[in-house]
């Protein structure tokens, strides 16, 4: 009779002790299933602010490209008027004098 004791009372310790494992164990399992799904928020949050960005870099990029090549138009069409007054100013005869090519 003592030794059924004595073997129920370690069968109970033993239940006890799987017990509080698996608490601990469905603990752990439940803290990083959290995790996991905070990190994948920030991941996502973190790929949604990434193409804002994109975005708006080829946005403002677009618009850069777009003035500068306006820029330099002007610039060309600049020239052009200053490199016209200039030959008119040093060859005012040429510019005057009738075109025989046409």
């Amino acid at each position: 009779k003592q030794w059924y004791q004595r073997r129920v009372r370690a069968v109970q310790r033993e239940h006890t002790t799987l017990q509080n494992q698996t608490k601990d164990s469905s603990s752990r399992l439940h803290q990083a299933t959290m995790q996991a799904a905070t990190l994948r928020q920030a991941r996502d949050d973190a790929l949604q602010k990434l193409k804002r960005a994109q975005h708006n870099y080829e946005l403002l990029n677009k618009s850069l490209t777009k003035q500068a090549a306006g820029w330099v138009q002007d610039r060309l069409d600049e020239r052009a008027v200053e490199d016209s007054r200039r030959f008119q100013r040093i060859l005012p005869a040429a510019a005057a004098a009738p075109s025989t090519t046409a």
